[in-house]
């Protein structure tokens, strides 16, 4: 019965060892396997300086409405380049507002004092404030070394704050939202010599245009006034007289009604196409100091002005002549002559102008 016994603990224990053997094995192969790969290393150009993965971000806008063509002459909007993720050696065209450091959702710096000089972010307008809203911005991305970086950085061109910028590269992931990479070239708006071929025209025909564009826009009526403010425009309106006079303004919008402005051309609507909203300051932003400009269907002004087929237009200074009367709910001009020569194909912009 002793003999049976201690059989029994022997077992037992032999069970118990032969246990703990094949558990040692097993760690024994885990920690070899580990010491074989190494440690896990994850790169990535949206972990920030304490090893924090940036938030993602939405990676484009589907409903938005592609009217450009990414070309020089038609650059994409920072609205459409967020619906075009893939898309290279694009050009794209916005305002630089600021720049990030640390992730999109909380590192965004909206102001000419940057922190850093990596990139900077884009947005399709700055009066608003509406770049405020990150999901609206566009990070460009400026290599170490380059001259991107060495020209466009805030931190050392804070100049270059709210400037138009037009950028050639490739649409892609940065910082975990759309953005731009691999920048080709670059060159700002202000700077970008557009062709006139009235102009060229003239040249070649050996005569000169500069008295013809000193007196545009030019009246036919002969009954041009000094140009005046929009101020002085909507004072003209307290009177019940219908004023035809010429006023000069930016555009800053378009209306719909009741007094609802349009900044920004992200999700424009059909409205845009009958008018544009001027102020004497680009970024106003009271209704009391606006006028409303008519663009009526069919006329050479509305083809040249509307901001859907004119985008570029936005805060642009525009000199039209028209009546001084209430549209849709704000000040307005109205009437404004349509500008076509009848029984002849030549357009002519008698009555507005654009600069």
């Amino acid at each position: 019965a002793m003999n049976l016994f201690l059989q029994q603990i022997i077992c037992y224990f032999a069970a118990v060892m032969k246990r703990w053997l094949y558990i040692s094995l097993l760690l024994s192969c885990l920690f070899g396997m580990a010491a074989c790969t190494g440690p896990v290393i994850i790169e990535d150009e949206n972990v920030d300086e304490n090893g924090n993965i940036n938030e993602g971000v939405d990676e484009g806008k589907d409903s938005v409405v592609i009217i450009h063509e990414g070309t020089y002459a038609s650059p994409y909007s920072i609205a459409e380049a967020q619906a075009m993720k893939g898309a290279k050696g694009v050009w794209v065209e916005g305002y630089i507002v600021g720049c990030v450091k640390g992730s999109m959702k909380n590192g965004c710096n909206y102001s000419q004092e940057a922190m850093t000089l990596s990139n900077i972010l884009l947005a399709d307008t700055f009066p608003t404030g509406n770049e405020n809203d990150y999901q609206l911005c566009l990070p460009v991305e400026l290599p170490n070394g380059s001259i991107e970086r060495e020209e466009l950085n805030l931190y050392d061109n804070p100049d270059n704050y709210h400037r138009k910028v037009r950028i050639l590269g490739d649409i892609t992931l940065y910082y975990s939202t759309i953005g731009i990479k691999k920048i080709a070239d670059y060159i700002f708006t202000e700077d970008i010599e557009f062709p006139n071929e009235d102009e060229d025209k003239l040249e070649d025909e050996g005569e000169s245009n500069e008295e013809d564009k000193d007196e545009r826009p030019y009246d036919p009526d002969e009954t041009r006034q000094d140009t005046l403010t929009i101020a002085e425009g909507i004072a003209l309106q307290s009177d019940r007289e219908y004023h035809q006079v010429y006023i000069k303004g930016y555009i800053i919008g378009y209306t719909t009604s009741s007094q609802k402005i349009y900044y920004d051309l992200a999700d424009i609507k059909k409205t845009a196409k009958t008018n544009v909203v001027l102020a004497d300051n680009i970024e106003e932003q009271d209704c009391d100091n606006m006028i409303a400009i008519e663009l009526k269907e069919g006329t050479y002004i509305q083809q040249a002005v509307n901001l859907i087929d004119n985008p570029q237009n936005l805060h642009k200074s525009l000199t039209v002549k028209g009546a001084m009367k209430e549209y849709k709910s704000l000040y307005g001009c109205i009437d404004i002559p349509n500008g076509l020569k009848e029984g002849n194909d030549t357009i002519k912009d008698y009555y507005f102008l654009l600069e």
